[in-house]
C-alpha cells in the first residue's frame, strides 16, 4: 500500500483521512512489532502512538523526501520506539537477573544439568556494568541482532557486536574456570 496519501492528508491539514490513513496502519505495524520484536499487544501499540507523535511532524516539516517510501519508514520508526519503551521500562531491572529466566532458557553453552546451571548464573553475577545489561537484554530477546542491540543501548552496530563477543567470551572463561 502507498502511503503517500497519508503524507497528503496531514500536509493538507485534512485530519480525517490521516486519522483514517493512521488507523490503518495501526495494526499493520503492530504485528510488525510483535512479531520481529515479540512486543506485547500493548507495548507495541504504544510505540506505534509514539511513532506517529514522531512521523507527522516530520511529514508537516516537509522533512520526508520520498512519500512512497513512508512505510519502511514507519516500521523503522516504530522499532526504535519499540526499543525506547522497553528501555524505560527495563531500566530499573537491568542490575538484577531473575533467576527463573536462566533456567528456562536453552543454554547455548551445553549448560545442561543443576551444576553447571549454578555455574553460569555465578559468572553472570560476576560481569560488569554493560556485559550485565546486554545479558539481560538477550534474555529478554534471544532473537536480537547486533543492529537491534545497538538501537537499544543507543551504540554504534559494530561496538554491539564486539561487546557482545566479548560478554560471550567472558562467559566462557568464567565457566570453564569454576567448571575445573
Amino acid at each position: 500500500m502507498d502511503y503517500s496519501e497519508l503524507v497528503v492528508a496531514i500536509n493538507e491539514e485534512d485530519m480525517k483521512t490521516a486519522n483514517r490513513l493512521c488507523g490503518d496502519i495501526l495494526p499493520i505495524l503492530k504485528k510488525y512489532l510483535i512479531a520481529t520484536v515479540g512486543a506485547k499487544p500493548e507495548d507495541a501499540e504504544d510505540a506505534v502512538q509514539r511513532m506517529f507523535e514522531y512521523v507527522i511532524p516530520k511529514i508537516q516539516n516537509n522533512e520526508i523526501k520520498s512519500p512512497s517510501g513512508l512505510l519502511a519508514y514507519m516500521l523503522t520508526a516504530a522499532r526504535h520506539s519499540y526499543f525506547k519503551i522497553r528501555k524505560e521500562y527495563d531500566s530499573h531491572k537491568f542490575e538484577v537477573i531473575d533467576e527463573n529466566l536462566v533456567a528456562e532458557l536453552e543454554q547455548p553453552w551445553g549448560l545442561l544439568d543443576k551444576d553447571q546451571e549454578t555455574i553460569l548464573k555465578k559468572c553472570i553475577k560476576e560481569l560488569k556494568g554493560h556485559y550485565k545489561k546486554l545479558i539481560r537484554f538477550l534474555f529478554d530477546y534471544p532473537n536480537a541482532d547486533s543492529e537491534d542491540i545497538a538501537e537499544f543501548f543507543d551504540i554504534s552496530v559494530s561496538n554491539a557486536w564486539i561487546r557482545k563477543h566479548r560478554m560471550i567470551q567472558k562467559l566462557n572463561e568464567c565457566v570453564k574456570k569454576k567448571f575445573k
